[in-house]
């Protein structure tokens, strides 16, 4: 329970430890993210292990891959903590506020994965480091950060340019225009948001009113299209 949300984690017996281990950081997030962004909307969140290779999200529910599974060794600082937490914040980004994923996969995409690291600072803050290099360094991120999934030459280019380097948009964003800002424009964002589906356009419109700060060379730096 965290609050009034029943959070379910559903597993095979050989797998306790890590199904165990996902529901915990799973709700751990939802406090995290509730507390960060705004209210979780629904009353339970049901994680599955699941028979193929990565994370799905879907309305108070989500599959983890059960590779994932057979990788947990016993810490958080593993690929099923830090994909647990990811599409748990999916409830957020997709869920609560959505967007074109083919044309402008960015728009969730980039603060899922950014939401990991504001789990870690949260519950892990000695992993912040270990997450930057291992989930995402690791792999030498490029590309621009609103590539269509069309344009995105496979999985790894797509995945490097769309999370990865989204990612490090967000975190110099935030450095720039300071904490206060930038969780007060994802709270906002989160409000004027909720229901509909977004563009880039609205999300750097609402940004705007919560910064004076020129941000625009880190835009040219990670986007291909100026907002």
């Amino acid at each position: 329970m965290v609050g009034d949300v029943t959070v379910s984690s559903y597993y095979f017996p050989f797998s306790e430890q890590g199904g165990q281990a996902a529901l915990q950081a799973s709700a751990e997030a939802v406090s995290v993210y509730s507390n960060r962004y705004g209210a979780y909307p629904h009353k339970t969140l049901s994680l599955v292990m699941g028979d193929f290779n990565d994370g799905m999200e879907y309305s108070a529910f989500f599959y983890l891959s059960r590779d994932f599974y057979s990788l947990y060794d016993g810490t958080p600082a593993n690929y099923l903590t830090f994909v647990a937490v990811h599409e748990t914040s999916h409830q957020w980004w997709f869920e609560q506020v959505g967007n074109d994923q083919a044309e402008q996969p960015w728009i969730d995409e980039s603060l899922a994965t950014y939401s990991e690291r504001v789990y870690y600072e949260n519950i892990h803050p000695d992993l912040i480091n270990w997450w930057w290099s291992y989930r995402i360094d690791f792999y030498k991120p490029q590309g621009f950060v609103d590539i269509p999934i069309y344009d995105g030459l496979g999985f790894r280019p797509y995945t490097n340019a769309a999370y990865f380097q989204g990612a490090h948009f967000l975190e110099e964003l935030r450095a720039r225009i300071g904490d206060e800002a930038f969780f007060a424009f994802l709270q906002d964002y989160l409000a004027q948001s909720r229901g509909k589906i977004v563009t880039a356009n609205d999300f750097f419109r609402i940004l705007k009113e919560h910064t004076s700060t020129d941000y625009s060379d880190i835009v040219r730096q990670y986007f291909q299209n100026i907002y």
